[in-house]
């Protein structure tokens, strides 16, 4: 309690850091499997899985950039040394090409990409500078499994952009409630709760990935947010 404290006593009001001192947890053995963040947990926040209803304006941003964001996917996707492979109980194959791993930009990945960068960039609550934001490219191959597993915090909602989806059985499962992939459209939720993803057909899934702050958020927590888990260099 005190190391957080100590980075926003003073910067903010009182009442503000009371209110959210009570609600947020690191103890997690009290919450279910189904939802159990490895992280922290803020209780009292909107228990919805599923968000793709939601910030449809951020999505638009996205989506009105569908053929820049693909074609720099497609000029990098040969370029192996840029990618990484995941290794988060993945049968098959899941390779990742990270423009923010964990709120750290990758400048050489990032000048690769420099619109979709730009772009991202661009996004309000997109979770720059903190510890629970990445923003990435997945590639899951054919015939490659995610298993079920649960992100660090309920703070963030996940997004997944479409860029080239197989037709079959290519598949996100949260909550017990499956959705399929689409070209051109997002796929937003709360990735604290369980979830998986299947790959079945014999073609490459590629989306982009980008952790948005949670709507249920005020400005003053995600500011509060911000300093307690901001990235240290």
């Amino acid at each position: 309690k005190q190391w957080y404290q100590r980075r926003v006593r003073g910067k903010y009001e009182s009442l503000a850091v009371h209110k959210i001192e009570e609600r947020l947890t690191f103890d997690m053995s009290a919450l279910t499997d189904i939802r159990r963040p490895t992280i922290c947990y803020l209780r009292n926040m909107c228990s919805d899985p599923w968000h793709s209803q939601k910030q449809k304006y951020l999505q638009n941003l996205l989506l009105d950039s569908y053929s820049v964001i693909k074609t720099e996917v497609v000029n990098i996707i040969s370029e192996q040394e840029l990618w990484s492979v995941s290794d988060t109980n993945a049968s098959g194959s899941w390779q990742k090409l990270f423009l923010y791993n964990q709120g750290k930009k990758i400048e050489q990945n990032c000048l690769e990409m420099p619109r979709t960068t730009a772009l991202i960039e661009s996004l309000d609550t997109f979770m720059s500078g903190v510890i629970f934001g990445n923003a990435f490219i997945s590639i899951l191959n054919g015939q490659s499994t995610i298993e079920p597993h649960c992100g660090p915090t309920n703070l963030r909602v996940r997004c997944h952009m479409g860029l080239q989806i197989p037709q079959g059985d290519c598949s996100i499962t949260v909550n017990g409630i499956r959705e399929h992939w689409a070209n051109q459209e997002c796929i937003m939720f709360d990735d604290s709760f369980l979830h998986s993803a299947s790959n079945k057909t014999d073609s490459q899934r590629i989306v982009l990935i980008v952790d948005l702050w949670h709507p249920n958020l005020t400005i003053t927590e995600i500011k509060i947010f911000g300093e307690l888990f901001a990235v240290r260099h």
